[in-house]
């Protein structure tokens, strides 16, 4: 490949490596980000990403290589070096303050000033210039970031972001929160910042994103750069391949048939609260995989709260045959039926816990010994361990805090507790948001495997090839209604979109 003209050149990193306790995450790093481009980063949970882009944000020193910016050589870079070179950082995890306003989140640490005091005037037009010039976003900036939902944080993240950058902008998972339409919004004003000579590092697990914004791709695994090259150089199959060290044909398989006479396991009758769900109905066989598409907003996540009843709201749910009348999460876990949140770090995770307390904190009826339901260390051991294998979620070991797994292992751990249940149904809410191919095949090939056994899945995902990869049927929400059924053969992208975005096929 033809080098770049120097001139364009903003980022080289040059064989930097970084270990911590000895164990290397980086190795021999080395690759260029231009002036004017987009450049996907792109690799499995471990690959060494995140590290990675703390180096460049100035959070942690590599401990060999160097970087070179604009010209200049740097060993380290510090969060200062980072500020002053205009670089700006969108994070995986949230890092606003909920109790202050959108715009001050925006500005901070520099609130602008006039006469000595904050210019809230100045604060409020630039915090409107990017998030609704640049962004489209239609968020008030003195609302409290505490009453915005999570895609609007996530888009007052991205706001915050690209107010601090002036010359590159790395964006870590920046789209896993975000509806579709606010994906699109976050594309154009990609692009036009590349337009505007940005260096553009974007950090992504969704493929189609790849293809559709990336002008040069380079591929990490294990730590080290195992490729790279332009999307018409790597087509998908090759990248998948470089990722991940092996084919993933399970993306391709299709799940079991369900079986004729598969009794019904879930049937709902005009469920709604009058606010974000509507007199939804449907019925959920043994075996079947259901999928519940539609908008943030459109209600999704609101069904599975009033379904184990974190919501109240009127309307009739038979579970297994029997009515399902005073619902709470504890009565829903009795009866078999269990839910994985979208927000699972914040809702499900002990991410200070050990890994063995977050396998077996749903077994725990069951692990307790004697009249006094006293905790039996070696049979929540065991349970663990069995869950573990069962689940194949790689661990350091099960006394290790939750936080030392990857993103898809704190996944596939959260599934394994609630399935090791053996619920009879179970609600998926965005399962793999946020992990990357390799562990959304594991999580595939799981929620395969266990519906093939019996269990009914309600599965709420954003991710429209997922959805076509895993649901027996599609019901499509807009507006907390369904307006849509389709059968596998008729969930097609762009029926789902149309019947999301307006209710009915275009």
């Amino acid at each position: 490949m033809t080098p770049d003209p120097p001139e364009r050149a903003l980022l080289g990193v040059a064989s930097v490596g970084k270990s911590f306790a000895g164990i290397p995450v980086l190795q021999d790093v080395s690759f260029t980000a231009d002036r004017g481009e987009i450049l996907m980063l792109v690799g499995e949970n471990g690959a060494g990403k995140s590290t990675l882009k703390n180096i460049l944000s100035g959070l942690i020193a590599p401990d060999s290589g160097a970087v070179h910016f604009a010209g200049r050589t740097l060993a380290a870079l510090s969060p200062a070096d980072a500020d002053r070179l205009g670089i700006g950082t969108i994070h995986q995890e949230l890092s606003l303050f909920e109790n202050l306003s959108v715009a001050e989140n925006i500005h901070l640490p520099r609130l602008p000033q006039r006469f000595g005091r904050v210019d809230r005037k100045r604060m409020e037009a630039q915090s409107r210039a990017v998030l609704q010039d640049r962004l489209g976003a239609a968020i008030d900036p003195w609302t409290p970031v505490e009453e915005l939902s999570l895609g609007e944080r996530q888009m007052v993240e991205i706001a915050k972001a690209i107010h601090r950058s002036s010359s590159l902008l790395i964006l870590d998972e920046p789209t896993t929160c975000l509806s579709l339409p606010e994906r699109a919004r976050l594309f154009d004003a990609v692009r036009r910042l590349r337009d505007h000579r940005y260096a553009i590092i974007y950090i992504t697990h969704f493929m189609e994103e790849v293809y559709e914004l990336a002008d040069r791709i380079t591929v990490l695994r294990d730590g080290r750069v195992v490729g790279g090259g332009t999307p018409r150089d790597m087509p998908q199959e090759a990248l998948m391949r470089r990722m991940v060290g092996r084919d993933l044909a399970e993306l391709t398989t299709v799940p079991a048939a369900v079986a004729d006479d598969a009794p019904v396991m879930l049937e709902v009758d005009r469920l709604g609260d009058g606010v974000a769900v509507h007199e939804v109905s449907f019925c959920l066989h043994a075996g079947e995989i259901l999928g519940l598409a539609g908008l943030m907003g459109a209600g999704r996540s609101e069904v599975a709260e009033l379904l184990v009843g974190l919501r109240h709201g009127e309307g009739r749910v038979t579970l297994a045959g029997r009515a399902f009348v005073e619902r709470s999460p504890r009565m829903a876990l009795e009866r078999g039926l269990v839910l994985v949140s979208e927000d699972r770090r914040r809702d499900q995770a002990f991410l200070n816990r050990a890994v063995r307390e977050n396998l077996s904190a749903a077994m725990l009826p069951v692990v307790a010994s004697g009249p006094l339901g006293l905790l039996a260390l070696d049979r929540e051991r065991q349970a663990a361990e069995q869950a573990a294998m069962t689940f194949h979620v790689d661990h350091p070991g099960l006394e290790a805090f939750m936080l030392a797994l990857s993103g898809g292992n704190q996944q596939k751990a959260i599934v394994g507790r609630w399935l090791q249940r053996a619920p009879r149904v179970c609600i998926l809410d965005e399962p793999t948001k946020g992990v990357d191919i390799g562990a959304r095949a594991e999580m595939h090939r799981l929620i395969r495997e266990q519906a093939a056994a019996g269990v009914a899945f309600l599965l709420i995902s954003s991710d429209l090839p997922e959805m076509m990869a895993l649901a027996h049927r599609v019901l499509v929400l807009h507006k907390g209604r369904i307006v849509g059924a389709l059968s596998r053969a008729e969930a097609e992208a762009h029926r789902i979109l149309a019947l999301a975005s307006t209710g009915r096929v275009s």
